[in-house]
């Protein structure tokens, strides 16, 4: 899609020394991006309540924003529960400047835990953030704040309404902020096989039980608008006392306006939203097809439930453990004595190892905090022949490994 986006800025950027060139009205943003994102959000996450421009604040995409709320939230050894799997970047947004902690709230020692798809799950949601936070008080840690990623990263699934619900009034329950990073909501795909994937849902769209003050809703360009180096990202919050406290870390690194001018540009014109998105979708779902077809031909498992993002969670634990034939055991972190998850690390980079030297790259999943070594995530939103190159790659890989 960066050919959609090269076309769409050299036909309508065009340099405003007036408001582009000086310090404008200052770093949460400049008006235009907050109105055009107002706009989008209106428009595109079905909020339950308009939302303004003056609850958005524009920083220099969401790792900022999260780094700016662990900031805000926590206190240095203070704490965000986040459910497992999570997207490895937080092991530095969290605890990098901020010295937050984060507390990874486990699913598999909860009865009824019967794979992936229970992380998705209303009620098993509450008994792993109940256990999280017990942990963690015991361990004399006191939590702020629940973050979900949503839609799921790395497992690529959105939450059901129920799910966020249940979660929001665990929150509301225990005096606990809820952050809702939902920098892949636009993409969502089509998967026939997903039975039990539900369409993406925003946190603004429902009528959740919790203080309205402590609901926190991220965003960015790099995901759905296929734009990284933009560096933008929003954050939504109804709670003028963490805006200020933001604020006033934002003047820090805020994104030249000029930046700010390209996505606003985009998001104005909403004939052209549309089809991107469209098309990025469609792209997607391709993209998604082409590679379990090649991951079933090769005999390799993923987790079937995916219809959003832009990556699979695969099953490599037989190129593991070199076992060929019979069900594959259960590499579960916390059932694993000490010698053996030393060796199954150890064995996890291995497999990390030779994907590299074919130069590949899939991401680790003891790297996201997976509770099941053997699983790798791996990203398709690759061009077409950078995407068939690569699957070639990695099928000599896997006649390596076994």
């Amino acid at each position: 899609m960066h050919s959609e986006i090269v076309k769409f800025v050299e036909e309508n950027t065009k340099v405003d020394p007036v408001s582009q060139l000086t310090y404008g009205s200052g770093p949460r943003g400049s008006p235009r991006l907050r109105r055009a994102l107002a706009g989008f959000l209106n428009g595109k996450f079905s909020p339950l309540e308009p939302v303004n421009d003056d609850d958005i604040i524009v920083m220099a995409g969401v790792t900022p924003v999260i780094d700016a709320l662990a900031w805000a939230l926590c206190d240095e050894g203070e704490g965000i529960i986040i459910p497992q799997p999570y997207y490895t970047a937080f092991a530095t947004d969290i605890p990098g400047r901020a010295r937050g902690v984060i507390i990874p709230a486990s699913f598999q020692n909860i009865e009824g835990y019967k794979g992936f798809d229970a992380v998705f799950d209303a009620d098993i949601n509450v008994q792993s953030l109940g256990n999280a936070l017990s942990d963690a008080e015991s361990k004399g840690i006191k939590a702020t704040a629940v973050m979900l990623v949503n839609p799921h990263n790395p497992l690529g699934r959105c939450y059901t309404p129920s799910a966020i619900k249940a979660i929001a009034s665990f929150c509301q329950a225990h005096n606990l902020h809820l952050i809702s990073d939902e920098i892949y909501a636009q993409s969502i795909y089509s998967n026939p096989n997903a039975t039990d994937a539900v369409p993406f849902t925003s946190a603004l769209a429902l009528d959740l039980p919790i203080d309205a003050q402590n609901l926190h809703v991220a965003y960015g360009a790099s995901k759905d608008f296929c734009a990284n180096g933009l560096r933008l990202g929003m954050l939504h919050t109804r709670n003028k006392g963490l805006m200020g406290a933001i604020a006033s870390n934002a003047m820090l690194g805020w994104p030249p306006y000029l930046v700010q001018d390209i996505w606003a540009a985009m998001l104005e014109d909403t004939k052209y939203t549309d089809n991107f998105l469209k098309k990025n979708q469609e792209l997607l779902a391709e993209s998604y097809k082409l590679v379990t077809d090649f991951l079933t031909e090769q005999g390799v498992g993923y987790f079937r439930n995916s219809n959003a993002g832009m990556f699979l969670w695969i099953d490599l634990r037989r190129h593991l453990t070199g076992q060929k034939e019979g069900e594959l055991p259960e590499l579960r972190v916390a059932k694993l004595g000490p010698e053996d998850l030393a060796k199954y690390l150890a064995g996890e980079q291995k497999i990390w190892d030779a994907l590299g030297a074919n130069k590949i790259l899939l991401a680790m999943g003891s790297a996201f905090a997976t509770e099941e070594l053997g699983w790798f995530r791996l990203t398709f939103s690759a061009s077409r022949p950078a995407l068939e190159v690569g699957l070639e790659r990695l099928k000599k890989v896997f006649r390596e490994l076994l």
